[in-house]
């Protein structure tokens, strides 16, 4: 079954408290201001039984002005709403101002109530009907019912009861795949408990004993407890009135507007993009670097407005916005705000968040448009393209769903479906949109082509050396995961930490086979070849074509001195014999089993101790693993 929240709205003294108290035989109002001064003051909280095997939470919220503050705080993840406006005075200012305010919030269920229907007669009350209708027009309430109910006889309450009832059955499914993430309303202690807060769970599932991180502070704790409609349970569910006792989070640390969520990585920000709509009936328009308070969830925050596509934003006009804000918010994409100025309050306008996590722009650039657009209108497939187009790398999975609020098993479906489409490509449980895979396929052939063509006798090119000269940019991880796929496609070939195009192979014709020979007549087996300065004597391709031997059949000594392996093999042989028989060798040893020359014994016995065969010992050498 779907949870349910149903919230009032109304201007002061029209019976919102009352109105619950019919339904559900709870008064709302628990402070003794309330009680005191007759008006609600804060959030009123209480569960209504709608039938049998409905129980939905129910927010009342104050309908005075001067704590609208405090009616923002409660409308977040509201399902159905109760406009309730007195029949006795009609629309009143706070009336409009709050269904401005849940039209802006995204809220699209709704009923009329007229209470106090027995204070008129039967034609006003047709007539203050009349005029509610004409005053919701262009509303989402624009064809809601209208039900006159008196909550002191009762009268009426019956059918609002069934009214409720049927419409709970045209709510859509509440989000469950994804993290819970719950906007905190109330913060209080109980003893023995520790800290506890309350808020209305708006997507996900919370769990007793699951870790909970604490936003835009990012404190880690733990679920404690769990209360749903005043009984503990295991587990709660989006669109469920949620009291949480958490364990590692003080008093101290959390706060009303605050935000609870299983999801450790939600970002925080001193900036977003939005696009939000002007209310008709506001004193003056927005205009660039007007401060603002911007309403998430429970939580207020100031902030700067600038407007991206003109300096102003008229009355009734719907724009592009960056807000910046005096501190850290943390917030999803597609969540709702509602803006109000700074002074005098005044409600301006709300709208979507369409980028929680973005960076300084100014105004008038056609490509964040653009971007904005695709984010608000896009299909989910579009977003998915474009944000691994903006990546121009491999994603993993979570991390494409940390820049979307759509459901888990949705973006899995649409990934796949995007694979068979190829519009994107599945390496090793990550992700690549097809243009940049191929345009990184073509880079690396160009860098491949280029280097063959440079170094024709070199088997080729370095990984890392590869990497590095790429326009994209990736970690030595996902490069090698991207080689791999190449390497399977027959892209490239690799061999140890060389890569090369596929197909390539070394040959030696015509002057290259010459020289090749020759270099090959001058070093093998010759047990004191020439130094390689002479050598090479400044020829390029010999200098080649040596790089390739001393990858294949030599080996370099230093500088200057280049061996036949077979040779060094020999020699390793006569020095292994020795530190066998007499534990040490020397270069006399060696002098009298090879006649080489000391330059030439020198350069042996050093390139042995680098390779860790042998190490100095004074003036012998012994084995290098010995003590």
């Amino acid at each position: 079954m779907n949870n349910i929240i149903i919230g009032t709205a109304g201007h002061i003294d029209h019976g919102k408290t009352t109105l619950i108290k019919a339904l559900t035989g709870v008064d709302t109002d628990r402070l003794k201001e309330e009680k005191k001064r007759g008006i609600s003051i804060d959030l009123g909280f209480t569960n209504f039984k709608i039938n049998s095997k409905k129980i939905a939470g129910i927010i009342d919220v104050p309908g005075h002005e001067k704590f609208l503050k405090n009616m923002l705080a409660g409308v977040a993840g509201m399902d159905i709403i109760l406009l309730v406006v007195s029949a006795e005075e009609g629309v009143m200012p706070q009336t409009r101002e709050h269904l401005d305010i849940l039209n802006l919030i995204g809220i699209k269920k709704g009923i009329i109530v007229i209470t106090k229907s027995d204070k008129v007669e039967k034609d006003f009350l047709e007539m203050v009907a009349e005029d509610i209708r004409s005053q919701v027009k262009f509303t989402f309430l624009e064809n809601a019912d209208i039900i006159s109910v008196d909550s002191i006889s009762k009268n009426g309450i019956d059918e609002l009861i069934n009214k409720i009832d049927l419409m709970t059955e045209e709510l859509e499914p509440k989000n469950l795949d994804t993290f819970g993430r719950l906007f905190v309303d109330r913060v209080f202690s109980i003893k023995g408990f520790g800290s506890v807060v309350t808020g209305t769970l708006i997507e996900g599932t919370l769990k007793v004993d699951d870790s909970i991180f604490l936003y835009p502070q990012k404190i880690e704790g733990r679920i404690r407890g769990l209360q749903v409609h005043s009984q503990k349970t295991d587990i709660a569910y989006a669109g469920q009135r949620v009291a949480v006792n958490l364990s590692n989070i003080t008093l101290d640390e959390v706060q009303r507007g605050d935000i609870l969520s299983s999801n450790p990585d939600i970002p925080t920000a001193m900036m977003l993009d939005a696009k939000i709509t002007i209310l008709n009936n506001i004193s003056k328009d927005l205009e660039h670097w007007d401060r603002v308070r911007l309403y998430h969830g429970a939580r207020e925050i100031l902030g700067r407005i600038v407007p991206l596509e003109n300096e102003t934003l008229k009355r009734g006009e719907t724009g592009f916005v960056q807000i910046r804000l005096e501190e850290e918010i943390s917030c999803k994409e597609r969540d709702h705000i509602i803006l109000r100025y700074y002074s005098p309050l005044e409600t301006i306008g709300g709208g979507i968040i369409l980028n929680p996590n973005a960076e300084k722009h100014t105004s008038n650039s056609l490509d964040i448009i653009n971007n904005l657009k695709l984010k608000e209108e896009g299909s989910l497939s579009d977003r998915i393209i474009h944000i691994l187009e903006k990546s121009k790398q491999l994603m993993s999975s979570d991390s494409i769903k940390k820049e979307l609020s759509d459901e888990t098993s949705k973006i899995d479906d649409e990934l796949k479906k995007l694979v068979d489409e190829n519009q994107v490509i599945h390496i090793n449980d990550l992700w690549i949109e097809d243009s940049v895979y191929q345009k990184i396929k073509l880079e690396i052939e160009k860098h491949l082509i280029y280097y063959h063509k440079k170094f024709p006798f070199r088997n080729g090119m370095i990984k890392e050396e590869l990497r590095t000269k790429l326009t994209f940019k990736f970690k030595p991880k996902e490069f090698e995961t991207v080689l791999l796929d190449f390497e399977k496609g027959k892209i490239i070939g690799i061999e140890d930490q060389l890569i090369f195009k596929y197909g390539f192979k070394i040959i030696f014709e015509g002057k290259a086979k010459t020289i090749k020979a020759e270099l090959e007549r001058l070093y093998i087996n010759n047990p004191s070849p020439l130094q390689t300065d002479k050598v090479i004597e400044d020829d390029d391709t010999k200098s080649e074509i040596l790089y390739y031997l001393l990858n294949n059949i030599l080996v370099k000594l230093d500088e200057n001195i280049i061996y036949d392996k077979s040779l060094i093999k020999q020699y390793e042989q006569i020095i292994i014999k020795n530190l066998k028989t007499k534990n040490e060798v020397t270069i006399k040893d060696l002098k009298d089993e090879t006649g080489l020359s000391r330059k030439y014994l020198i350069a042996i016995m050093e390139y042995f101790d680098k390779v860790k065969l042998t190490k100095r010992s004074g003036d012998t050498r012994v084995a290098y693993d010995s003590n």
